[in-house]
């Protein structure tokens, strides 16, 4: 008897069809799809709230999945796992091993939380160091400007003898012997002049005296707030290196997931195929779509490699010890107050942003450094030199030996202003200076610009980031509800085929790949407004 028009599948005759039809209902039946987590956690506790707030399993559904992936399967349970080495021998080529991960053995990984990630960068990344380092020579810059009025100490002793001619004061040529010895603060007398080298001596400009240790606190109040930016953004680089790490990582157990998925799909074709219940190129079809999602896992593996190095270059990490983020679930970090408006972050930004500090003690320098030249022309060089010890010798007429040692004193003040250039000299120097302030004024607003620019651009990161995620959670639920359906109505043959299951399982892996990049991207927006407002990433338990 001819088949009904309605038959759901061409086939073999019905006293062979049934028997096979109801071989495939025994051997589907002992394979239930599980439907897991998008993403595995360790930690199910903590991640329930995520998961709840995002629409995925709870943490009691994700143990029941967990305590079924443990229980033995049936014989073809390990076919599966192995790539279904059944059937014809085009689909038993060795490629359908199972993948094993490299860098994945117990006791080789590393890992890392957030909060762990922060403290050892602000520790040991050796950009902050550099500018710390450049803080403490800006320190020692101050001092010295603040010494310049502070004389210096010299203790010394001089012996002069002449033997022979001597000119003396009056132009005569004689010849006489001299003898004169010194010794305290100070040194190079001879006889009535003053000491050369005096004991305490203050030489400086009184203009650089004056204005000097002002423009230096400027530089360190630059350096310190340039050291404190380079900070806020390295940690905040570190901050999205590592949520990029938790990223590669949640990608490849999402791939994994979709994987177990399209295995049993790929299991089921299969065996109608053998049956004669389905059409062979479903079956390479759904093969396809598991080699593909195969080759995708293994790219997030090379992917969580590449992240991997990057944090380690960040916490000056040795490379070679394999490095893995402690988030299975990636976390959803809210630094910014949703509530809060544009203007009022722009505001904050300004207000408290270390770079804006820093630029502006820039210009602060560079007009303590305008003033200072101004006022150069009429401020002197001031030299004093005072001196103290034992001086005693002997001359012409008295006897040739050293003797008479008396107390001597000598002081000596200098004021000298000078005219550079008949003052052609100072006008170039004050065109200079003035030209560093307007480069400061300059660079200043252009900061300006680049932080508004920052905050808007992150600000609206964000917001699009928190639509992305409701849309991929929306994804996430219907894709769920059409792949559920599907299955059930392929394990029903009457109702529907494998194959169908196959268009609903790639879009369910492709919404969960969209949720991890809309979180992952909404948290690295978060520490990117955070940061551009001036202030530090700081992760809980910080």
């Amino acid at each position: 008897m001819k088949p009904p028009a309605t038959t759901w599948i061409a086939g073999p005759p019905g006293y062979v069809r049934a028997p096979a039809l109801l071989l495939f209902l025994a051997f589907a039946g002992c394979h239930s799809i599980q439907f897991g987590p998008m993403i595995h956690d360790t930690n199910t506790e903590a991640a329930a709230p995520m998961r709840a707030t995002l629409g995925l399993p709870t943490a009691a559904s994700e143990a029941n999945h967990f305590e079924a992936e443990a229980q033995p399967r049936d014989d073809a349970g390990p076919r599966l796992r192995s790539g279904l080495r059944t059937g014809s021998d085009e689909h038993q080529s060795s490629d359908q091993d199972e993948l094993v991960w490299p860098g994945n053995a117990q006791g080789a990984e590393h890992r890392i939380d957030l909060a762990t990630a922060l403290r050892r960068a602000g520790a040991d990344n050796p950009t902050i160091a550099l500018a710390e380092e450049a803080v403490r020579a800006r320190l020692a810059e101050r001092m010295q400007a603040r010494a310049l009025l502070f004389p210096t100490l010299d203790i010394g002793t001089n012996l002069r003898l002449h033997r022979g001619n001597f000119l003396t004061s009056g132009g005569v040529v004689t010849d006489i012997n001299i003898q004169s010895l010194y010794w305290g603060f100070g040194a190079d007398v001879k006889g009535g002049g003053t000491l050369a080298v005096p004991g305490l001596r203050i030489v400086s400009h009184l203009a650089d005296a004056v204005y000097a240790p002002q423009a230096a606190q400027q530089k360190v109040v630059q350096s310190r707030f340039d050291a404190t930016a380079t900070r806020y953004y390295l940690l905040m680089e570190v901050g999205v290196r590592y949520l990029a790490l938790v990223e590669a990582q949640a990608r490849r157990q999402a791939f994994l997931q979709s994987l177990r998925d399209v295995e049993e799909i790929d299991r089921i074709t299969l065996l109608q195929a053998k049956l004669g219940l389905g059409r062979d190129a479903d079956a390479k079809r759904a093969r396809s779509e598991m080699l593909l999602l195969r080759a995708q896992a293994q790219s997030a593996e090379e992917a969580i490699g590449v992240a991997a190095a990057e944090l380690a270059r960040l916490l000056d990490w040795d490379p070679a010890l394999p490095l893995r983020a402690a988030d299975a679930v990636p976390p959803l970090l809210e630094m910014v107050n949703p509530d809060v408006s544009l203007p009022q972050l722009l505001d904050q930004a300004m207000a408290y942003h270390p770079e804006i500090v820093a630029r502006s003690a820039d210009v602060a320098y560079q007009e303590i450094r305008l003033r200072q030249e101004r006022m150069r022309p009429f401020l002197p060089v001031v030299a004093v030199g005072f001196s103290a010890g034992e001086f005693g010798g002997s001359g012409p007429n008295t006897t040739s030996r050293l003797g008479s040692f008396h107390p001597r004193t000598d002081l000596d003040v200098v004021a000298v202003w000078s005219l550079q250039n008949l003052l052609v000299g100072n006008r170039a120097v004050q065109s200079v200076a003035r030209s560093g302030l307007e480069s400061a004024q300059i660079e200043r607003a252009r900061l300006l610009d680049r932080i508004r620019r920052e905050v808007v651009e992150a600000q609206a990161l964000v917001e699009t980031r928190r639509q992305d995620m409701e849309l991929a959670r929306k994804r996430i639920e219907t894709s769920q509800r059409a792949y559920t359906q599907d299955l059930t109505r392929a394990k029903n043959p009457p109702l529907g085929l494998p194959i169908e299951v196959l268009s609903s399982a790639s879009q369910l892996a492709a919404a969960r790949q969209d949720l991890i990049r809309a979180i992952i991207g909404y948290s690295q927006a978060q520490l990117q407004l955070h940061a551009a407002l001036g202030n530090p990433p700081v992760a809980k338990g910080d």
